[in-house]
């Protein structure tokens, strides 16, 4: 999901969560040895690390001192860092960082200025606003601490759930995901997280007869206009290195059904194909992988999806027609326009 500064509303969580976002964020930094250390007279929590500083030459851990400062308004001021360095000097640390939620007063700031100048350690402010820019880095942190609206919190579950447990959304999730949340808000990941799993449940409903017509394939639509106004790339560079080695594992959709029929008697008239790739095939078994493609057809564009080691890549092909599919990033064979041709018009007149 994308954020902005303005979802990081201060307000939204207690002094203890601030604490624990504060943590949270070091962690993601890969501090390590993290130890929480009970503050002076303010009675806050403050935060003991140490980082690693790697070189070709010698490996430098250094000791780390955190004071978290939540402040919904005002400016924090000297006399609320004075212990704070006390603590820093009787500890030898090597680096005290002040979190800040809003922002050292000016009196505050000229004193650290000054008094820094003495210190054996470096002294470092992050305030409020610095703070939200590097959040933002970790929408997983906003996410954690920061309320969203229902239908955002429902599609980070749906992720999570998959991630731990490797269950799919079902149809009906994804259709209300669609149908209510703001696609402007999407990373490329979340793109790609709805569409690959669209297509999945499309195959599931579209060969079991018991759910027919339950399945409406047009709900993706909203989406796909979407896309058709933001994707600007017109090729899939990511697969470049794997367009010679890499066979289907399992796939579904029109390439499938052109294939495994050629000569008609086809089933259904497919706008698309997903496939689930083994990458690197024909090197050694540690160099092998599996990817995802996924190729769609809608409003006189298409679309080319592909995914690998979780990161994925989308592209566009604008005023698509048959003669197109030979831009495609899989391989296809020579004649394939022909064979699309008379796939399609077996359907003329149902």
């Amino acid at each position: 999901m994308k954020y902005s500064n303005e979802e990081i509303n201060w307000k939204e969580i207690t002094p203890k969560l601030f604490e624990n976002l504060c943590y949270d964020l070091l962690v993601n930094y890969n501090f390590y040895n993290l130890v929480w250390r009970r503050g002076g007279v303010d009675n806050g929590r403050d935060i003991e690390a140490n980082y690693l500083f790697k070189n070709a030459i010698n490996d430098i851990e250094t000791k780390w001192f955190f004071e978290c400062k939540y402040y919904i308004s005002g400016g924090v001021s000297t006399e609320e860092l004075t212990t704070k360095i006390a603590w820093a000097d009787a500890e030898k640390t090597d680096l005290l960082v002040f979190l800040v939620s809003s922002y050292l007063t000016n009196s505050a700031r000229t004193w650290i200025e000054k008094i820094s100048i003495s210190k054996s350690y470096k002294i470092i402010v992050i305030e409020g606003e610095e703070l939200k820019n590097r959040i933002l880095k970790y929408p997983i942190l906003i996410e954690r601490y920061f309320s969203l609206d229902k239908h955002e919190k429902l599609f980070k579950e749906i992720k999570d759930f998959q991630l731990k447990f490797k269950i799919n959304p079902s149809y009906d999730i994804l259709k209300e995901i669609i149908e209510n949340i703001d696609f402007e808000r999407l990373d490329i990941e979340d793109i790609s997280f709805i569409l690959f799993n669209f297509y999945e449940q499309y195959d599931f409903f579209d060969g079991n007869t018991c759910y027919e017509d339950y399945f409406d394939e047009t709900v993706i639509n909203k989406l796909l206009e979407f896309l058709k106004e933001k994707i600007v790339n017109n090729k899939l560079s990511s697969f470049e290195e794997y367009k010679d080695n890499y066979d289907e594992l399992a796939g579904s959709g029109m390439f499938d059904e052109i294939f495994c029929k050629n000569g008609g008697g086809y089933d259904k008239k497919y706008n698309f194909q997903v496939y689930t790739l083994h990458l690197n095939y024909k090197k050694e078994q540690g160099l092998w992988n599996i990817g995802s493609y996924l190729f769609l057809m809608y409003d006189g564009v298409a679309f080319e999806l592909f995914k690998v080691d979780n990161k994925t890549e989308i592209s566009i092909i604008k005023e698509f027609h048959p003669n197109s599919l030979k831009k495609l990033s899989i391989n296809l064979p020579n004649n394939i326009n022909e064979i699309y041709l008379k796939y399609i018009q077996s359907f003329k007149y149902y």
